[in-house]
């Protein structure tokens, strides 16, 4: 019987190809699926910090997909109503963006339990952090941080200008907040790593 994480890991392939294969006709929109994927490459050899990072990524397309995906289907729901058929992509891309909602919340929901219980035990399994996969960590923290921050400038202009799209100033108030947390948990893992050793 797989482990819990193993089921996990399993749950957050099946939302990152689906939800890929979703938003393949969205320019760009699958490529938001990166964070979580790479998360689960290095969660295999850097359990802990490969944990973080797929928080982080469900975080991310939660943010940012989820949210988009949601606010479609009405558009689906409505054409269905008046043509009774989709046109174009429609009949794989509806079916695809359902599954995709229902695997991120469920992915959601899995690694929160999985967040919760690792706080409670303490105990991270999976023994030495491949440096590779640490090194990779720390690249899509900077990334991720690069891409988050340049939301900066926008949300200034947003609040000077009286901007009215709430959901957009929440997004990248989010996606900026949600960098922070992990650039600081990555660099107070590094300096305890680092007196650890001397």
């Amino acid at each position: 019987m797989p482990s819990a994480i193993g089921r996990t890991r399993w749950l957050v392939v099946a939302a990152v190809c689906v939800t890929a294969a979703a938003t393949l006709t969205a320019s760009g929109g699958f490529l938001l699926t990166i964070p979580l994927a790479l998360g689960v490459i290095a969660e295999s050899r850097s359990p802990r910090r490969g944990r973080w990072l797929m928080w982080v990524g469900a975080a991310f397309l939660s943010a940012t997909l989820l949210q988009m995906q949601i606010l479609i289907l009405p558009e689906f729901i409505a054409e269905l109503r008046s043509y009774h058929r989709l046109g174009g992509l429609g009949p794989i891309v509806f079916p695809l963006s359902i599954a995709s909602i229902l695997l991120i919340v469920w992915c959601d929901v899995a690694l929160l339990i999985d967040a919760i219980k690792t706080s409670r035990s303490r105990i991270i399994p999976g023994g030495e952090s491949s440096r590779a996969m640490d090194v990779l960590v720390w690249i899509t923290a900077l990334c991720f941080s690069a891409y988050s921050f340049a939301g900066i400038p926008f949300l200034v202009r947003a609040f000077n200008y009286g901007f009215d799209r709430r959901d957009i100033l929440l997004t990248d108030s989010a996606l900026i907040l949600i960098a922070i947390v992990f650039d600081v948990a990555l660099v107070i893992d590094a300096v305890g790593m680092f007196h650890a050793r001397t």
